[in-house]
């Protein structure tokens, strides 16, 4: 009985003590006729302080348990960084988790675009230089195609374009002879070669400037449209009157020198026309002469043989009669005016030197009348243009 009210207030003690320190609180015991026996209680609170001790312990190893996988764990996240090697046998279940958790690794658009190509040459064959070299070879042809298509439309548009130039030649074959080479004619033998000692060659101006090419249906000239309205001269008391004429077509008869010829022919010189003036008195002469070519460009040329130094050349005189033209002394000028040129030959009718007044500067102003034909068609060429 003794041992009993002991134990009860030990027990009685201990509650307290442990309902102070925050934990449950065991309500007083009060013993009654049915409580057990005093020996059941001491080895009952001894089971449940053995049982708290135990689950005690089993905590900390927990918690040193836990310790070592998260220093585990560091260390299987640190071996993955440096390899990335998924599989390792000695890596922890936590660093599985870690690197099933782990977001996957970008693919490289290039890796991913050669193992493209890879497949596909490997769908194609066991042999992928054989595909290349297919490939190839159907590119060259390609291109050879292209190459062949373009020579075929350039051969059709020139079979075109020379139908075209045929038909306007059959249709209007003076048009299609206007713009090409005229043909050369060589002087007569033992013709004169005289040249003047005075020669001024005068550019294009810009008066003639509506005339600077040949129209593509013009007609040759005639004697009618050239000496018609200037069949009489005069200029300062000086009277000239037209004593012969003609027009012809081939322009390199009226020349000689191989040059001024050429030029003339390739410049397209259809037609020309020459006259010889001379006084009452029969005691100068002037002989005028026109060519005319395909277009300004032609005109300027043939002005430049006519003044060359290289190559001589000149007009062959149309008089025999007249020693002026053949041999002595005379004075030319040679004018560019649009598509013609123009030659103005003046001498005294025997040959002689000139006197010492202005008669051979007015001889040759007046000459210059002769080309009347030319500033009619300017004139005519301006009033089409404003209408």
């Amino acid at each position: 009985m003794d041992e009993y009210v002991k134990l009860h207030n030990a027990d009685s003690a201990g509650n307290r003590a442990r309902g102070g320190s925050g934990r449950r609180t065991v309500t007083e015991h009060r013993p009654d006729d049915h409580d057990d026996p005093p020996e059941a209680e001491p080895r009952s609170a001894k089971a449940r302080r053995k049982s708290r001790g135990g689950r005690r312990s089993t905590g900390r190893i927990k918690q040193a348990a836990a310790k070592r996988g998260a220093r585990k764990h560091s260390g299987a996240k640190t071996a993955a960084a440096d390899e990335p090697t998924a599989g390792s046998r000695g890596a922890s279940d936590a660093s599985r988790r870690s690197a099933r958790t782990r977001k996957p690794r970008t693919v490289d658009h290039v890796s991913r675009f050669s193992a493209s190509a890879l497949r596909r040459v490997t769908v194609l064959g066991d042999r992928p230089e054989q595909v290349v070299y297919t490939l190839a070879e159907q590119s060259r042809q390609k291109h050879g195609t292209y190459v062949l298509i373009a020579l075929l439309v350039m051969a059709v548009i020139s079979l075109l374009a020379l139908l075209a130039a045929l038909v306007f030649q059959v249709l209007n074959p003076q048009a299609a002879t206007n713009q090409g080479p005229a043909p050369i004619v060589e002087p007569p033998a033992g013709h004169s070669t005289l040249r003047p000692e005075l020669f001024h060659a005068q550019e294009q101006q810009d008066i003639f400037e509506p005339i600077a090419e040949r129209a593509p249906d013009a007609e040759p000239l005639t004697e009618e449209q050239i000496f018609g309205s200037v069949q009489e001269l005069s200029l300062s008391g000086m009277e000239l009157t037209l004593r012969d004429s003609e027009v012809t077509d081939t322009c390199t008869a009226l020349v000689w020198g191989d040059q001024l010829a050429q030029t003339l022919s390739t410049g397209s010189c259809v037609s020309a026309a020459r006259g010889v003036y001379q006084d009452e008195n029969d005691e100068y002469v002037a002989q005028f002469t026109l060519f005319d070519l395909a277009d300004a460009d032609a005109a300027s040329a043939t002005l430049q043989s006519l003044d060359s130094d290289t190559e001589p050349g000149f007009l062959l005189p149309m008089a025999d009669g007249i020693e002026g033209l053949h041999t002595g002394y005379s004075q030319a000028t040679a004018q560019a005016m649009g598509h013609y040129v123009a030659v103005f030959w003046v001498a005294r009718a025997d040959g002689a030197e000139p006197s010492g007044d202005d008669s051979m500067a007015t001889l040759n102003v007046a000459a210059m009348d002769a080309a009347l034909v030319v500033y009619e068609q300017v004139r005519d060429a301006k009033e089409g243009e404003e209408d």
